[in-house]
C-alpha cells in the first residue's frame, strides 16, 4: 500500500513556491474560502480527510497552507467542509465548532452551513448567536436523486437569502449544474437573488466554477453589472479562469480563496469540452517521457500559479494585487480600517 502524497509539501513544491511565488502573494492574506473539519463528522471520510489530521482546526490551517504561502500573515473566512448524509445535530454542532475556530482569530469569520429545509427564523437566531458572518449552502443538501443538477433554488431557497439580505450577510455559493454559470437558469437565480436582495452579498465560489474558463467567458459578463456580486478563485488550477473573472468582474470584486483542505490535495483541474475533469492520486496519469519526475501537484500551488499568471497577464499592479489577496475581503466582510 503506497503512502499518500496529500497534505505533503515536497522540495519540488518549495522550489516552485520560492521561485514563482515569493516575490508575487503580499505578506498579509486574507483567505476568502477555507473550510475546516473533523472526521467523526463523516461515516466513511473522504480520501483528503482519511490522509489527513482528524481534525483540522484554525491552527492546521495556519500551518498547512502557511507551507504554501510562508511567512505570511493569515487570515481566512473559514466554514464546515460539507458532509452529506448528517443529522441535524452533527450539523450544529460543526457549525459551533468552526465558528469557535473562527473566534481565535480577531480578524477571522466564519459561515454557516445550511441545509434548505433550515428554518429561516432558526437560522437567523443560530447565527446571531454563533457570529457569523453569512451562510454556505450546498448541493449535496438538495432533495434530488442527483444533486448535480440542482437548481439554485434547490439548495439555497430563496428564504434563506432573505435572511442573508436582512442580517446583510455573505452567501459562499458553487454552482452545480453541467455548464455552471453559463447555465440559463443558473443565470436567471443569480440576477433574481442580487436585484432582489441587493443587502446580502453573493460570492461565487471557484470563479464562478471556473474549472472550464469558456462557461465563465460565456457566462458571467451578463451578470457583472450586480454590485452585490463577487467571485472568488478557489481551486481554479487555470489561469484563463482566473484572468477571465478579473476582467469581466474587475479587480475590485475578485476575492484570493485557496479552498483549504482541497488546496492540500495532490491533483489539478483542466477543461476538457464544454467541461472539466480532476485528476488525484487516484488517477494520476503515467509519468510523461519528457518528465519522468513527473508528480502531481499540490492543488493550492496549481491554483497561486494560476492567480499568479492571471495577474500577469492581466497587467495588474501592486495595489490590485493587495486587493485580490486582502483589500476586497475587508470591504466584503466589513473589516475594522487599517485591519
Amino acid at each position: 500500500m503506497t503512502t499518500s502524497a496529500n497534505w505533503q509539501v515536497t522540495d519540488d513544491d518549495r522550489e516552485v513556491i520560492g521561485r514563482e511565488l515569493s516575490g508575487f502573494v503580499p505578506d498579509r492574506v486574507f483567505d476568502a474560502h477555507a473550510h475546516l473539519h473533523r472526521a467523526e463528522w463523516w461515516a466513511s471520510p473522504p480520501p483528503i480527510v482519511v490522509t489527513g489530521p482528524f481534525e483540522a482546526g484554525l491552527q492546521t490551517y495556519r500551518e498547512h497552507l502557511g507551507r504554501l504561502l510562508p511567512g505570511r500573515e493569515l487570515h481566512a473566512l473559514h466554514m464546515a467542509y460539507p458532509f452529506a448524509g448528517a443529522d441535524e445535530a452533527t450539523l450544529a454542532a460543526a457549525n459551533a465548532w468552526v465558528a469557535s475556530q473562527a473566534a481565535q482569530d480577531p480578524l477571522g469569520a466564519c459561515l454557516m452551513v445550511v441545509p434548505p429545509n433550515d428554518d429561516p427564523d432558526q437560522v437567523r437566531e443560530t447565527g446571531r448567536s454563533l457570529g457569523v458572518r453569512g451562510l454556505k449552502p450546498y448541493h449535496l443538501y438538495a432533495a434530488l436523486e442527483r444533486t448535480w443538477d440542482a437548481a439554485i433554488p434547490d439548495y439555497l431557497p430563496e428564504s434563506l437569502m432573505a435572511v442573508a439580505d436582512a442580517e446583510e450577510w455573505v452567501v459562499v455559493l458553487h454552482l452545480v449544474r453541467p455548464r455552471g454559470i453559463a447555465d440559463p437558469l443558473n443565470q436567471h437565480w443569480v440576477r433574481r437573488y442580487c436585484e432582489r436582495y441587493p443587502r446580502a452579498r453573493l460570492v461565487l465560489a471557484h470563479c464562478a466554477r471556473g474549472f472550464n474558463p469558456y462557461h465563465v467567458l460565456e457566462g458571467l459578463p451578463p451578470l457583472a453589472d450586480l454590485p452585490n456580486l463577487w467571485v472568488d478563485t478557489s481551486a481554479v488550477c487555470n489561469a484563463m479562469g482566473v484572468l477571465a473573472a478579473l476582467q469581466i468582474m474587475g479587480t475590485g470584486r475578485v476575492l484570493y480563496g485557496s479552498d483549504f483542505c482541497v488546496s492540500q490535495i495532490r491533483g489539478t483541474a483542466f477543461s476538457v469540452a464544454d467541461t472539466f475533469l480532476w485528476l488525484d492520486e487516484e488517477h494520476a496519469p503515467d509519468a510523461p517521457a519528457h518528465a519522468a519526475d513527473f508528480a502531481l501537484p499540490l492543488v493550492g500551488v496549481e491554483n497561486l500559479r494560476a492567480v499568479r499568471a492571471a495577474a500577469r497577464l492581466a497587467k495588474l499592479n501592486d495595489g490590485d494585487v493587495g486587493a485580490l489577496f486582502w483589500g476586497n475581503a475587508a470591504r466584503l466582510l466589513d473589516l475594522a480600517p487599517g485591519s
